[in-house]
């Protein structure tokens, strides 16, 4: 256990330290490979597959990967940082750089995704932000909107550190209940986990979960250490979290 009295990086998600953070994150876990899994197996799904448009399309590396699905995509960032990097990853894509609220896509999408971006909504205002987005939707089309799994460890971890809670599940029966009817939704869960055999490799990932949002008075290292070692420690000295996504599917009733 490290005698550091040092507290956790506070960083936000264009920053230099979150990309590292980042992918130290991805070389320790299947998450990406079990969304992407999930992604392929529900496009190939869809009754039609014309319009693709992507709330909140970050760096474009999701994008980049769905689009040959579809006829035409349509791409939604209004930050300046990621949408640059979004045209080097999708120079042919379509890109709108207003907010979801404001964006005026000029076609009704088969397949609306909107990935890790409801962090950064205000809780009141996520229900605005789906009915805007299932506007969108062709009669057959079907919207997914995912964050982590509001009990998986590393959201617990979040939880325990910063006191915020983001459930799907609150979201998905408030807007049913608002919309009378007219939209069917249901979550999925998919699962995965992190693993790593060091604290400092272990630390980092944490302290990249505790970024998801800002961090204003961030914690010692020496008790977030504490929290991983009673939480995640295996027997055999490595560290396992789990990191399940949850996937909100809406459709037209």
């Amino acid at each position: 256990m490290s005698s550091d009295t040092s507290k956790l990086r506070s960083y936000n998600s264009q920053g230099e330290e979150y990309r590292d953070a980042f992918r130290v994150f991805l070389d320790h876990t299947d998450q990406k490979t079990n969304a992407l899994a999930w992604l392929d197996r529900t496009v190939k799904q869809l009754p039609e597959r014309g319009t693709l448009i992507d709330a909140g399309a970050g760096n474009g590396a999701l994008c980049a990967r769905l689009s040959p699905h579809f006829t035409r995509t349509i791409a939604i960032e209004p930050n300046r940082s990621l949408a640059e990097d979004f045209k080097t990853a999708c120079p042919k894509t379509e890109l709108l750089t207003r907010g979801i609220l404001d964006a005026l896509p000029d076609a009704l999408a088969d397949f609306i995704i909107c990935s890790h971006v409801f962090y950064y909504i205000p809780r009141g205002a996520w229900t605005d932000y789906l009915r805007r987005m299932v506007g969108w939707l062709q009669p057959r089309g079907e919207l997914a909107v995912t964050i982590q799994n509001a009990d998986s460890d590393c959201m617990r971890m979040f939880r325990a550190f910063t006191g915020a809670r983001y459930d799907l599940a609150e979201l998905s029966e408030r807007f049913l209940v608002g919309e009378g009817g007219k939209y069917q939704a249901v979550i999925e869960t998919v699962p995965a986990e992190i693993i790593t055999n060091d604290m400092e490799t272990a630390l980092t990932i944490a302290e990249f979960m505790l970024n998801l949002t800002s961090l204003p008075n961030p914690p010692l290292r020496t008790t977030v250490e504490s929290y991983i070692v009673r939480e995640f420690l295996q027997p055999n000295g490595s560290y396992r979290m789990s990191c399940d996504q949850d996937f909100l599917r809406v459709r037209r009733a």
